[in-house]
């Protein structure tokens, strides 16, 4: 510490407004700022959503024998602030929304998003999850190429399924079997069955 003279107990604090520099945080959320020569031991006010660090520049008052942040002025690191409250945050706005930056990174435990129609377009969208669920009423989807590749996949359709295709190739490695109450298969041109043993009845 400096030849600094901290006022850390205010007793009868005159009102006054000035401006300083962070010198130190506590782990209780208060704060050392330097102004005018003196140390003052500050808590941070509920309007001073910028967490106030190091070498900040900041302004102060003294309301009712305290001492408040209530302003981050100039910040000493200009490329980083951060938005912290101690509880929770609500965002609310009766117009549009909006978020522009380069970069978007979202970090929590636990999230809901509840959005009546949503659109979304980008060159990539890629995902790791461990469990995927998905559970609607509809859905529709179009695409140029699909490629999936899996250990085991079951389908199960209650009614009806059908495949249209221009042409079809289905190959198993070991073990193919179709089985059905009725079953059907015409062409209008050639039907080939070429085997080693051809079992019927």
């Amino acid at each position: 510490m400096n030849a600094i003279t901290h006022k850390l107990n205010q007793t009868n604090v005159t009102p006054f407004q000035a401006s300083g520099f962070v010198t130190q945080g506590f782990d209780d959320g208060s704060l050392m700022v330097e102004s005018e020569g003196r140390g003052w031991h500050c808590r941070r006010a509920a309007s001073c959503v910028i967490a106030p660090r190091t070498g900040d520049t900041v302004l102060i008052a003294g309301v009712d024998n305290q001492i408040w942040l209530l302003a981050v002025l100039e910040r000493a690191n200009p490329d980083v602030a951060e938005l912290s409250v101690p509880g929770d945050l609500h965002i609310c706005s009766e117009g549009e929304l909006s978020f522009s930056s380069e970069s978007l990174r979202v970090t929590a435990g636990q999230g809901d998003c509840h959005i009546s129609e949503m659109n979304y377009s980008g060159e990539k969208l890629s995902a790791w999850v461990t469990l995927s669920r998905v559970v609607g009423k509809q859905a529709e989807s179009v695409w140029q190429t699909v490629t999936q590749i899996s250990h085991n996949l079951l389908r199960t359709t209650r009614q009806t399924e059908q495949v249209r295709a221009g042409q079809l190739d289905m190959k198993a490695e070991d073990y193919a079997r179709l089985h059905a109450h009725n079953t059907v298969i015409t062409s209008k041109a050639i039907t080939k069955i070429d085997s080693e043993q051809i079992h019927m009845g």
